[in-house]
């Protein structure tokens, strides 16, 4: 039975280290603020489909995370205009609902998301991601890039 903790058996250098730009790819032009959005929407749209793809390949686990299911949800509703029903949220993070409820009250407590009445329909409230949570989530991305 092959042991599932790491090989030591010496390997070349470079599959150890992944680089930061695939060879050949060309350097990114000047950063301008419309560049960083767009990259960091991408980089969230990356994130998005790596949770899909580990739940799909490991259908038998719960790998997705409730909270950051939906703090990805807020950031992508942010980038693109949009608002999020807590309803909405519920159904995204893919928890029972009184799990989604108290996790979205927690975001609202720590001053990642506010909580606002739809102005249409004053049965339903809207969530939004915070400047403070935009914030944090930018230096993730930053972070992230860097990986």
């Amino acid at each position: 039975m092959k042991s599932l903790a790491r090989e030591t058996s010496p390997r070349p250098a470079t599959t150890w280290h992944r680089p930061l730009r695939p060879e050949g790819a060309q350097a990114d032009g000047p950063r301008t603020a419309q560049n960083d959005g767009d990259r960091r929407t991408r980089l969230v749209m990356r994130e998005q489909q790596a949770a899909r793809l580990r739940s799909n390949c490991f259908p038998e686990l719960k790998l997705r995370n409730p909270l950051w299911d939906m703090l990805v949800a807020l950031l992508a509703a942010k980038r693109s205009g949009s608002q999020l029903s807590m309803s909405d949220l519920c159904l995204m993070s893919d928890a029972p609902e009184s799990t989604a409820l108290r996790l979205i009250h927690q975001l609202r407590e720590k001053g990642y998301a506010d909580m606002v009445p739809d102005r249409s329909d004053r049965r339903r409230t809207r969530v939004t991601l915070t400047t403070l949570g935009e914030a944090q989530f930018d230096l993730y991305l930053d972070r992230f890039d860097l990986v």
